[in-house]
């Protein structure tokens, strides 16, 4: 698979469901500065950055002074290409206004968690407080003595001798992004996913759902709670999920059509509730701008 510089974090699969008939999204840039004015684009240039999944060499130079150049990228592409049917079978069974029943719907409802779950841990402002870690993480390491002299020569025969933090930083990422052991961030949150009831609503026709480039919200009962209590997901412009916390034994899945003021507090949720998303994100660049003009006035 031919190496990608520009790395999304938001899959394309995705934000091609907030595109309009010509392709083309809608989206509001945040940055130090506020708000910027709504651009219209292409799915493929927002909610990327250049290297973004690459981890730099610290102290040898060699090749394009990466390690591993490429390898995190294709293995969520390939994660990526496994989750995008599921996405739109998904919103097939949501057009129809039925789910399927049974171990079906089990399996449909699991890949969806860990949907949600895999956008949490990509996002590179979440990344990055991971990524903090290896500088302290690898110098404790060594001290240690948690490298063997055979591991130790086995990384100077690789190229990687001088480049303990950078091994280091890999192996928090493959943590991060990848694993399924009980304390990864992706199996916490999958877990924590798959024990909520699961709500489907529909917008009403004329309203539309926004989304963002962490379009995973996530809502506590108390600052003090380590664990969220609910999770809202914008599917697309016309379907959105929430996980919450189970009211009865049994799980609850359903399927409910929503008031035009519902949508627009979903969506004000999604603008308001944390400081991690970059871009906005609509299919309709008006209602975006009208939500943004609410936001701004503080309505």
């Amino acid at each position: 698979m031919p190496w990608v510089k520009n790395q999304h974090y938001v899959p394309r699969f995705y934000l091609k469901s907030f595109t309009d008939d010509a392709g083309c999204l809608s989206a509001i840039r945040r940055d130090a500065g506020g708000l910027k004015p709504a651009f219209r684009s292409k799915p493929e240039n927002v909610c990327a950055e250049n290297y973004l999944y690459e981890v730099k060499r610290r102290e040898s130079v060699g090749g394009d002074g990466f390690i591993e150049k490429g390898v995190i990228e294709d293995a969520l592409g390939k994660i990526e290409n496994n989750l995008a049917p599921t996405y739109r079978l998904l919103l097939s069974y949501l057009d129809s206004g039925k789910l399927p029943k049974g171990e079906e719907c089990v399996e449909l409802i699991t890949q969806l968690a860990f949907l949600l779950a895999f956008f949490v841990v990509r996002n590179p402002k979440w990344l990055n407080e991971v990524r903090g870690n290896s500088a302290a993480r690898s110098v404790e390491l060594l001290s240690s003595g948690f490298f063997s002299d055979e591991d130790i020569l086995q990384m100077d025969l690789a190229g990687y001798g001088d480049e303990f933090e950078a091994i280091v930083e890999l192996a928090y990422l493959d943590t991060a992004l990848f694993r399924l052991d009980k304390g990864a961030p992706l199996y916490d949150l999958l877990v924590l996913l798959l024990d909520m009831d699961c709500l489907f609503y529909i917008a009403p026709e004329g309203f539309e759902f926004i989304t963002s480039s962490l379009p995973v919200h996530a809502e506590w009962k108390e600052e003090c709670d380590k664990d969220p209590c609910g999770f809202y997901f914008p599917l697309s412009p016309r379907y959105a999920v929430v996980f919450g916390q189970r009211l009865e034994e049994d799980r609850c899945v359903s399927i409910s059509h929503l008031a035009d003021f519902a949508v627009d507090s979903f969506n004000r949720m999604l603008m308001n509730g944390d400081g991690l998303w970059e871009f906005l994100i609509a299919r309709d660049q008006s209602k975006l701008e009208r939500l943004v003009e609410e936001y701004r006035d503080g309505v």
